[in-house]
């Protein structure tokens, strides 16, 4: 996991224009991101009459809301999910539309000179995941069966020349997400 600095250092790179972000959410990141997991983009909104901080990675959306009182709200939107993200723009906020697993996500009052930057960053990774379902940064969703005929397959390809130990074992690697 990354720790605070590093998490602020991510944030400070990013291209928002809003200064006024939650920093009870900031300092939960370092707890709720995995290993590989990169800041790429970050708004401020509510979701569900709750205000919080929505985090695009390389890997997911997450939603966080920090709490004065009742604790800690996480909730992620992983990319192969998502199946699509809108956004419109008011006088002074802006809204966000995901739409994921049959459900809808409404993040509203986000600063509406970011709100197209984020959607288009998202859609964007919606798109690759759907091109590269195997992308090695990606979890493989294939199920234990077929990833056991997948291998079996590989080693078939090693046992007749084709592919060499090396490549056979890189191409086991990407297949199990190590």
């Amino acid at each position: 996991m990354p720790t605070l600095e590093e998490v602020k250092d991510q944030i400070s790179h990013l291209d928002t224009t809003s200064k006024l972000f939650g920093h009870k959410e900031i300092k939960e990141l370092p707890n709720i991101l995995w290993e590989d997991e990169r800041i790429e983009k970050l708004v401020q909104g509510l979701y569900e009459k709750k205000n919080g901080i929505l985090v695009a990675t390389n890997k997911r959306l997450i939603f966080i809301d920090k709490g004065l009182i009742y604790g800690l709200r996480v909730e992620d939107f992983p990319y192969d999910k998502v199946s699509s993200i809108q956004y419109k723009t008011g006088l002074i906020f802006g809204e966000l539309t995901i739409f994921a697993s049959g459900n809808k996500a409404d993040i509203q009052q986000v600063d509406k000179k970011i709100v197209r930057n984020f959607s288009d960053y998202v859609r964007a990774r919606i798109t690759e995941i759907k091109e590269h379902p195997n992308h090695p940064s990606e979890v493989n969703q294939n199920s234990s069966g077929d990833l056991a005929d997948q291998i079996k397959k590989l080693a078939d390809l090693k046992d007749q020349g084709i592919l060499t130990e090396e490549e056979f074992s890189a191409k086991k690697k990407k297949l199990l997400g190590i």
